[in-house]
């Protein structure tokens, strides 16, 4: 029986737009091919979501990499690239789903992202990202980056989760295999995609719910 519900944040609950992300650290002077690429974040850009170094540290580090100054504001207008919309009936259908389950946001993320995510400009219906999950797990916070096993070992110890009793909804194959591997459900989603509908109908073949 499903208890509790992990949801990824990028492609899953926000629309995640890659392409003016890009577009926008490279019009900064980024190599987007390098820092950002197919293989996912490296160098400072990793640092920055695993915790390694803080928000005005990415920022002097990205000076350097672009060789002028880059201000706080810059950073974090291409970070905000990446969020290309916020369906806001995927929210509410969240907000349904906590009555009867643990839900649990759990995202590979920076303190820029978060900055968008935890004001009331991230929903339309003006609520910041913690009125909808009862716990968040990000990985700049954490000092762990999915795919790891620590990184679900630490959302199942912190909240008391049995694994058995988790699913996790991702739009990352690989994510959701290292979860599998811990004994957490997974239910792989196309990025950016409605996964609603095939939510609904996998809780309700599971019998899950509190």
């Amino acid at each position: 029986m499903i208890k509790n519900l992990f949801f990824d944040m990028g492609g899953v609950i926000f629309l995640q737009d890659t392409p003016e992300a890009f577009r926008r650290f490279r019009a900064a002077g980024i190599d987007t091919d390098f820092y950002m690429g197919e293989h996912g974040q490296k160098d400072f850009f990793l640092d920055l979501e695993t915790g390694a170094i803080d928000a005005d540290e990415f920022c002097r580090r990205m000076s350097e990499a672009v060789g002028r100054p880059v201000t706080g504001e810059e950073a974090r207008l291409c970070w905000w690239g990446f969020i290309g919309g916020v369906p806001v009936e995927r929210l509410r259908f969240i907000l349904q789903l906590r009555r009867d389950y643990h839900v649990c946001l759990l995202s590979n993320t920076n303190p820029f992202i978060m900055s968008y995510m935890r004001s009331p400009q991230f929903s339309s219906d003006g609520y910041p990202i913690s009125h909808y999950f009862d716990s968040q797990f990000c990985s700049y916070e954490m000092k762990a980056y999915k795919p790891d096993a620590e990184f679900f070992k630490f959302v199942l110890n912190r909240d008391g989760l049995v694994a058995e009793e988790s699913l996790f909804v991702d739009d990352s194959l690989k994510n959701i295999r290292a979860a599998e591997s811990l004994g957490i459900k997974g239910l792989h989603v196309e990025q950016n995609g409605d996964w609603t509908s095939a939510l609904r109908i996998y809780l309700e073949q599971s019998g899950s719910g509190k």
